[in-house]
């Protein structure tokens, strides 16, 4: 009788066979030899430069580093430990660019140069189980980074010694800062996973990490946070402000005003960096949904019908658990946005034109959210051939029509944009005037489900290559020519208010403007009705088509790989 293998623990990962196969193409010596020179040379520098140039800047000339010498004992003494702090963050930011950005990097080009080679195939023919297969690749493929990572550790144990540095503080940073490694690892590894191009996956992967640090931290301005939060880098400032207050100015070196307030969720206050830690986790773990549920089927959607659902059920959750509470205690949008430092203060018909603006771009902003998972609901042919020849394929199964899903995550980010939107106009005392009725709402629902609809409908009839150039062509081509147009017109309301109107991406922001603050300078509200009217006819004709487009011959029973685990 023929036993079943038996394989090590998920948590022992030294004794995982895909993570020492990772670690011996990994570490080859003279490799590991060179790359930890250099990176101690150049940290070895950048600690001399961070801490020498700061005792400089609070000296007042030219100082001589002598241990012995009275003078700069007295500077270490009033300045040693903000001094310490500058070489340790200095090191902090060597680690985060190992990791981050090569890091990520390269487990994004080895997974897809796997995949060309076809190792993954042979991987799934395995009988390792699917956690051991993604958490081997999660720490084998960066692992090469990781260890020269760990190895600038003790310039960091240097700096907390001399410095007078609490390691309880360096324990939590590098708590926050591991966890957010691993969740760029992962966006590598779905990244890899998705795109086969060895060159692609890795530029893309370096692309959304510079998004998540440079580019969605914008976002926060418009309400959404949660986006926002994905950034390491408030929540490591909370953590070494709140342990080390001598940082902040006049003392210190930074403003005082940098160290962001507890975050109030549903009136419970939350430390930005435990918020973050929250979000990042929530992220990790969908990443690694997505790569075990790729992993037990290639064909599979990234998360399924439920787990998309939840997910956007969740983030709506995080989204209004932190702006509800924000306008209950009566702060306006200048002190969420900034409005005020910026300028806008223009009002119209009683209301800041600040709260219009943030209206619609915080409409805009969910209805790219909701194109984005609606995206991942999309059944791939060979899904929908394979459940359209299982009798018993249950309801939620990857093949079975997720056009009501996409409807159902839609009415999920129309009801979180009424009622953030309702309990702004209540408590906002300039745009009390305004009131949201149910015609209003109604309307803004469908500026969110029918872009949903009809970008799902296109995608089941033509395919992503055809949708993906089509939703380029119609909807981002009018934006821009739009925005050209705008600074050539004097007109707001001429042709460029048309020609935007035909992009999905505007709509839920034109039903803002028309149906909730009915501005009688310009009327959105014809264009709103007739890009709404062409979008709900493109949908139901994309429908139509995906019916009646001939179905997908099942691939043999033998193709699809069920894994043993």
């Amino acid at each position: 009788m023929i036993s079943a293998p038996e394989f090590p623990s998920l948590w022992n990962v030294f004794a995982n066979p895909v993570f020492r196969r990772h670690a011996v193409a990994r570490l080859r010596l003279w490799r590991v030899v060179a790359w930890v020179v250099v990176s101690q040379v150049i940290a070895a520098f950048a600690w001399s430069v961070a801490v020498l140039g700061y005792l400089h800047t609070r000296s007042r000339g030219m100082i001589e580093v002598d241990f012995a010498s009275p003078e700069f004992q007295r500077l270490l003494e009033k300045h040693g430990s903000n001094a310490f702090m500058c070489g340790w963050l200095a090191i902090l930011v060597i680690q985060g660019i190992l990791v981050v950005l090569k890091g990520t990097f390269s487990v994004a080009t080895g997974v897809a140069r796997e995949a060309n080679e076809g190792m993954i195939e042979s991987q799934r023919l395995s009988p390792v189980s699917t956690g051991h297969k993604v958490i081997g690749q999660l720490l084998g493929l960066p692992l090469f980074e990781n260890v020269l990572v760990i190895l600038l550790l003790p310039w960091a144990v240097a700096s907390a010694w001399l410095g007078g540095l609490s390691f309880v503080m360096m324990g939590k940073v590098y708590l926050i800062f591991a966890t957010s490694v691993l969740f760029h690892h992962a966006v590598g590894l779905v990244a890899g996973t998705l795109i086969r191009q060895k060159i692609l996956a890795g530029t893309i992967s370096q692309v959304l990490v510079m998004l998540l640090h440079f580019v969605l931290p914008f976002f926060g301005g418009f309400g959404i946070s949660l986006i926002s939060h994905l950034g390491m880098e408030s929540a490591i400032l909370y953590e070494i402000i709140k342990a080390t207050p001598q940082m902040v100015e006049p003392r210190g070196f930074i403003p005082s005003n940098t160290l962001p307030p507890p975050v109030d969720f549903f009136r419970w206050e939350i430390a930005v960096s435990g918020y973050h830690w929250i979000i990042t986790v929530t992220a990790l773990v969908a990443l690694l949904a997505m790569l075990a549920r790729r992993w037990n089927d290639q064909e599979s959607q990234l998360l399924g019908k439920i787990g998309t659902t939840v997910l956007a059920a969740w983030m709506l959750t995080l989204t209004c658990g932190e702006l509800l509470p924000n306008f209950s205690r009566g702060l306006g949008l200048s002190d969420l946005i900034g409005a005020g430092r910026l300028g806008i203060g223009v009002s119209a018909d009683g209301f800041a034109m600040e709260g219009i603006l943030w209206i619609a771009g915080f409409a805009i902003v969910l209805g790219m959210i909701n194109l984005l998972l609606s995206a991942t609901l999309v059944p791939t042919p060979e899904a929908k051939a394979r459940s359209r020849y299982l009798p018993r394929s249950r309801w939620w199964s990857d093949g079975r029509s997720s056009m009501p899903w996409v409807v159902l995550v839609s009415l999920f980010f129309a009801f979180a944009w009424c009622l953030v939107i309702r309990t702004l106009l209540r408590e906002t005392p300039a745009m009390s005037s305004v009131e949201l009725s149910v015609a209003d709402a109604l309307w803004v629902t469908a500026s969110l489900v029918v872009p949903a609809c009809a970008s799902h409908a296109l995608v089941l009839w033509r395919g992503w290559k055809v949708a993906l150039f089509s939703g380029f062509t119609l909807w981002m081509v009018p934006l821009m020519v739009s925005v050209v147009g705008l600074l050539m017109s004097a007109s707001p309301d001429g042709w460029p208010m048309w020609v935007a109107g035909l992009s999905g991406f505007v709509l839920p922001g034109y039903a803002s403007f028309a149906e909730v603050m009915g501005l009688p300078v310009v009327d959105f509200g014809a264009v709103f009705h007739t890009s709404l009217a062409l979008h709900a006819v493109a949908a139901g004709a994309f429908l139509f088509m995906a019916r009646r487009k001939a179905p997908v011959m099942p691939p043999p029973l033998v193709a699809k790989v069920v894994n043993p685990a």
